[in-house]
């Protein structure tokens, strides 16, 4: 996990915890980290989203309010996506049962529980602040 992730993932957490917050959380380098409110706080239709972009394409977008975590290549298959996809699915689901995403013969796919396919540039997980995951825990101690 590169020093540029682990602060990706501690702005995200903050964001979570501070659902006033609107606008830029972070920026280090090539990565962002936004959130935006749609709608009024309480009411229907009301949307929080929290965003992470690499060189300007939103590669996820976190709702903590219907405990979903989108995540996308945005059609650039890029050794950095890939590790910033990889981190934003172990740190934000439950002990990483999103999988891995990882290249074979140019070709990505997505490990899951053992078995591989496809990747098919995009897909949807459930958010899980777990405590006890590893690659979270990892995350707080080097962005510290």
């Amino acid at each position: 996990m590169r020093k540029t992730e682990a602060r990706m993932i501690q702005a995200i957490r903050q964001a979570i915890g501070a659902a006033d917050v609107d606008g830029r959380i972070m920026k280090c380098g090539n990565t962002e980290v936004t959130q935006q409110h749609h709608g009024i706080a309480h009411t229907v239709g009301y949307q929080r989203i929290i965003s992470v972009r690499l060189h300007g394409n939103e590669i996820a977008a976190i709702r903590p309010a219907e405990g979903t975590v989108w995540v996308s290549d945005c059609g650039w298959q890029t050794v950095t996506t890939k590790s910033r996809l990889n981190v934003l699915i172990g740190c934000l689901t439950r002990h990483g049962n999103g999988g891995t995403i990882t290249q074979r013969k140019g070709e990505w796919l997505q490990i899951n529980s053992g078995s591989a396919h496809a990747w098919k540039g995009q897909d949807v997980f459930p958010l899980a602040l777990d405590a006890d995951n590893w690659m979270l825990q990892q995350a707080e101690k080097l962005a510290a």
